[in-house]
């Protein structure tokens, strides 16, 4: 474990192994041990797993902004400090927001992105629903929403309790306010123009996701789909044997 300060706030991170660097952004409030399966990836490549401020051991200060912006350039900031002049980008779930926006706005720092059950904007209803009710949930039940979402993506009992006490220490503030940010964000227009390589991965049962999946089919220009069988949305965690072999030939063939 690894720290870098920004400005009066300390950022937490892991560094892995060597290679082509790859920067996973994890979800919102989970924290840089949601990607404990993907450490298999050590083998070829050099894996940085960063806590965003406010989440896991890195702490808020209270003060700070709170919007994907920031968040964004913090990756940016981590990247100064670590000396690397462009990088493999891994995001899950609502860590693509912050992944696209990197794409957007720093195109020549971003090798290539890799999306595993990603999107440019929440828009039906059961999934702005579902953010709405995060966002209250967070506020007023945080250990009862880090319990549900480890029993969601694992099994393992002992990965299990690894999530929800990371999850435990994120801060309800920045937790609460990141998915008012997601739910806001859009940019289906922006992720058109981009040139990045991307790697989009997605379950067969991701039935919210589906229209999500035509558009980027549709509108990118760049790009490989994998759809993994018998699984939704929990790819790195329940399918990560697959979702590290499709990484690596990707990664060391492009």
């Amino acid at each position: 474990m690894s720290e870098f300060m920004i400005d009066n706030e300390k950022l937490i991170y892991d560094d892995l192994g060597s290679g082509i660097p790859i920067i996973f952004i994890p979800p919102v409030g989970l924290g840089r041990k949601f990607f404990y399966e993907q450490k298999p990836l050590t083998k070829h490549f050099r894996l940085i797993l960063p806590d965003l401020i406010g989440q896991g051991d890195s702490k808020y200060n209270g003060e700070s902004e709170i919007t994907i912006a920031r968040f964004a350039k913090d990756i940016i900031l981590l990247m100064d400090h670590l000396r690397l002049s462009s990088v493999v980008l891994f995001s899950y779930s609502s860590g693509g927001s912050i992944a696209q926006y990197l794409c957007i706005h720093y195109p020549l720092r971003i090798k290539s992105l890799i999306m595993s059950g990603c999107y440019p904007i929440i828009s039906n209803l059961p999934f702005k629903i579902e953010h709405r009710l995060g966002i209250l949930s967070v506020q007023l039940h945080k250990k009862l929403v880090s319990n549900v979402i480890s029993m969601a993506h694992t099994k393992n009992k002992e990965y299990k309790n690894i999530l929800k006490e990371h999850m435990y220490k994120s801060d309800s503030t920045v937790w609460s306010q990141l998915y008012v940010e997601c739910l806001h964000f859009n940019c289906m227009v922006e992720i058109k123009k981009t040139e990045i390589p991307i790697l989009l991965l997605y379950g067969s049962q991701e039935y919210m996701l589906k229209s999500i999946i035509k558009f980027y089919k549709k509108n990118l220009k760049n790009f490989q789909l994998f759809t993994l069988k018998g699984v939704s949305h929990h790819l790195p965690t329940k399918a990560s044997s697959e979702v590290n072999q499709i990484v690596t030939g990707y990664l060391l063939s492009n």
